[in-house]
């Protein structure tokens, strides 16, 4: 971007191109020009005012390269100048006809339209539309977004598309960067487990301290001893990302045995059941995977609402090399779509003979 703009300064011909406007509008988007440039640039946005396009007879260029007619329109949003922006806006509406069935221009040119202000336009391609909402400019959704994960993973002919390309690969990592996140409008069960699979990560800041952290508090140490402690850990997460959550969920009667799931999401027909392991080695991991197993066969009864588990089990211990070995043993029981182990955090420092 540096380069385009130092290049557009430099041109020394009779009149700069609208591409070297362009460069400078990309430029002060940016905020990339100092003075002087932007000094150029309210000139260069006058002249180019004054020149005619659209003349019959004569090539189109200017008029239908979406990317220079995106790079004006960025300049003169920057210049907040009314007379150039509906100048520009004219200019965009003849484009849109020139343009025709030309995706690629045509969306960038629309995209013209969305930095100027218009809301009601929709900006295709896919991929672009994913990088500009990223920018601000314009909206996406989940939709908009499986298209342009589909066109930026394949590949696909470019065809007098320049910048598509970049934009692909921008959409790419855009998109990349998100398979973390939550969508907190509506949440799925992979949205959910991901949430869980990341609670350790919360535990930075989880108070646990030696000294106070001010001359007026107490030492804190949020312990946490039992089920019950991981089952308020847990609610604490969720309740703000589901609403529905619901804690000691009591199930319908099998006999004479009553199950109650420690945590429901009734939306995501899913349970959440949360064990403790106290002791250290194979038999307290055998007795969790059988603990989870007789579950299943209880929670999961035709008569429920619910036909999935999530486990949540705290190891105490923190056995880390074996956390592998039992999430693979909890995830093959009929019923159970994801095991998330929870290890005792270091700073958690535990005495001997309280295992």
């Amino acid at each position: 971007m540096e380069a385009a703009v130092s290049e557009a300064e430099a041109f020394t011909g009779q009149a700069r191109h609208p591409e070297h406007v362009a460069a400078f509008g990309f430029g002060a988007a940016a905020g990339l020009l100092n003075e002087s440039q932007r000094n150029v640039l309210d000139n260069e946005l006058e002249h180019l005012r004054g020149r005619a396009f659209f003349v019959a007879g004569r090539p189109r260029r200017f008029e239908v390269d979406g990317i220079s007619l995106l790079g004006v329109a960025l300049g003169a949003k920057s210049e907040k100048s009314d007379e150039a922006q509906r100048w520009c806006r004219d200019i965009l509406s003849k484009s849109l006809v020139e343009l025709g069935s030309d995706l690629w221009h045509q969306g960038l040119a629309r995209l013209a339209f969305v930095v100027l202000g218009d809301s009601n336009l929709t900006v295709k391609p896919a991929e672009l539309a994913v990088v500009a909402a990223a920018k601000g400019l314009g909206s996406s959704s989940q939709f908009i977004e499986e298209e342009a994960w589909s066109a930026a993973v394949q590949s696909c002919p470019l065809d007098n598309q320049s910048g598509l390309d970049a934009v692909r690969l921008a959409a790419f990592d855009v998109i990349a960067g998100r398979l973390g996140q939550i969508r907190l409008a509506s949440p799925t069960r992979a949205d959910l487990i991901a949430l869980l699979g990341n609670v350790s990560r919360g535990f930075k800041r989880w108070p646990y301290e030696e000294k106070p952290r001010t001359a007026k508090s107490a030492i804190t140490r949020w312990e946490v001893e039992n089920e019950y402690h991981v089952q308020s850990l847990l609610w604490v997460i969720l309740a703000p990302v589901f609403p529905d959550v619901d804690d000691e969920e009591n199930l319908p009667s099998i006999g004479h045995a009553n199950p109650r799931a420690d945590l429901a999401v009734p939306s995501l027909r899913t349970l959440i059941e949360v064990k403790y392991i106290r002791k250290p080695g194979q038999a307290g991991f055998k007795a969790v995977i059988d603990e989870i197993a007789s579950d299943t066969g209880l929670y999961l009864s035709k008569s429920s609402n619910f036909d999935t588990i999530v486990a949540v089990v705290w190891d105490d211990c923190a056995q880390t090399e074996q956390h592998y070995e039992l999430q693979s043993g909890i995830e093959q029981l009929n019923g159970i779509t994801a095991a998330i182990i929870l290890s005792r955090p270091s700073l958690m420092k535990r005495k001997k003979t309280g295992i």
